[in-house]
């Protein structure tokens, strides 16, 4: 999802202006369009740390500027999908790998649209193997800690799926074995749980011997797919912010641009 900062009424505004006005013209029009793109990045950010609850930094830290430039009269500011900005300033490539995690457009986009979710990596895994089927999700379970972003923690995470022999082996091998070290750590613990004949989650073994063969608690749960409703009003935030910055910058923009000129 991608917001455009452009000018409207230019015409106009070139009437105005001096001969010296008009030579500084690009430079100050390019500079306001990106500072302005920056006050927009700056109020959705503000946005998300109100309407989420104890948002991650990568949450905040994902909104990327495309600055404009004279040749460009245009500023964009978006979520992070994956897409790069070329040397002519264009976004280029593919939505989805964004460095080495995940594009934050896949756990956003929900929050600005509405609807469902796609996939977390985990669950791709998942539906690979056959444990998840069509239309199920993964949910912490009720007791299962989690970090103080309300997240399950990556370790933790890698301990059930390892321990419930889950992982797809791509690579390395992530399962626990039968061997002591394994059994040592206690990852032997988790393991599939189902419903007849259909999973319905990762089980958590909190005691073993007679008696304790429904000493289990559920840490992960598959559910049917969340519907989420729009959180983060990305597009109504950014226009609001553009159309009160955008003659400001301009005019600080302008100045300087005189004020440089000049010396």
């Amino acid at each position: 999802m991608t917001f455009k900062v452009t000018f409207s009424g230019l015409r106009e505004r070139l009437q105005t202006l001096d001969r010296l006005e008009r030579e500084q013209l690009p430079f100050a029009a390019a500079l306001a369009l990106t500072r302005t793109a920056q006050e927009v990045q700056k109020g959705i950010r503000s946005e998300m740390e109100t309407v989420f609850d104890r948002p991650t930094r990568a949450t905040l830290n994902s909104l990327f500027i495309q600055p404009a430039t004279k040749e460009k009269m245009e500023a964009r500011v978006w979520i992070k999908d994956g897409r790069q900005v070329n040397a002519k300033g264009n976004l280029v490539g593919q939505e989805g790998q964004w460095g080495k995690g995940r594009a934050a457009s896949t756990w956003l986009t929900p929050q600005v649209y509405g609807g469902g979710r796609n996939d977390k990596g985990f669950e791709k895994m998942l539906r690979r193997k056959g444990v998840l089927g069509p239309g199920q999700y993964v949910v912490p379970g009720d007791k299962l800690p989690l970090d103080q972003h309300g997240n399950i923690g990556r370790g933790q995470l890698n301990k059930i799926l390892s321990g419930a022999q889950l992982f797809t082996e791509e690579g390395y091998k992530a399962n626990v074995t039968d061997s002591r070290r394994s059994t040592r750590k206690g990852n032997r613990r988790y393991f599939l749980i189902k419903k007849g004949s259909r999973p319905i989650g990762i089980a958590e073994r909190l005691g073993y011997g007679k008696g304790s063969r429904n000493n289990i608690r559920i840490v992960l749960a598959f559910v049917g797919g969340p519907a989420y409703r729009q959180r983060l009003d990305f597009f109504g935030v950014a226009e609001k912010v553009a159309e009160d910055q955008l003659p400001i910058q301009f005019e600080l923009a302008l100045a300087r641009a005189l004020g440089t000129r000049r010396r």
